[in-house]
């Protein structure tokens, strides 16, 4: 159904829909189990690289080439929110444990913190010394990871917005970076 290269795609947390993003600047909403589309969501003036669904599976946020983060209502398909504040694509969104924030990535070389409840930007974590491609929460939503083409992850405090630790290691971009279920371990890709 899309048009363009897909970037990105997630299941919601109960498995029965998908969300797909697009350089066509879309993402679609399918159902899981038969593929059928369901929406199709309209709003990005640029391609849509990544997409994730909140906890409870009623939202889905978009991160995009140009430059923002969008919030949709998975039931109706329908632009809750715009945040905007990066200057550059956003590379990765990914919601908090509680769904009451988001943490985007941006090539723009930040980490944003976002309420989702205010749809405003409430931190941004500066470190990286180039793009910040991937992100990730921990299952307890005390910790970010934040993975960037300066070789790094970093973990940060997302109550403080501080620094807590560098992995350094990997010899070229690191693009994603994922916990493990009971938070004690990193993954990194590169």
């Amino acid at each position: 159904g899309h048009t363009h290269f897909v970037w990105g795609v997630a299941f919601s947390p109960d498995g029965t829909r998908i969300a797909s993003a697009s350089a066509d600047k879309t993402v679609k909403l399918w159902d899981a189990a038969t593929g059928r589309k369901l929406h199709t969501l309209k709003g990005h003036t640029f391609g849509v690289v990544s997409v994730a669904f909140s906890p409870d599976g009623k939202r889905i946020a978009s991160g995009s080439w140009d430059r923002t983060v969008k919030l949709w209502d998975v039931a109706t398909g329908q632009e809750t929110a715009t945040l905007t504040g990066h200057k550059a694509t956003v590379m990765d969104v990914a919601f908090s444990p509680d769904g009451s924030r988001i943490a985007s990535a941006g090539v723009d070389r930040t980490v944003k913190l976002w309420d989702v409840s205010t749809a405003t930007e409430t931190a941004t974590l500066i470190g990286h010394t180039d793009k910040v491609a991937g992100i990730a929460f921990s299952p307890d939503g005390a910790r970010i990871a934040s993975a960037s083409y300066d070789k790094t992850v970093k973990l940060w405090d997302p109550a403080s917005g501080r620094q807590a630790l560098t992995l350094t290691g990997h010899k070229n971009n690191v693009w994603g970076v994922a916990f493990s279920p009971d938070g004690t371990r990193i993954a990194s890709a590169s």
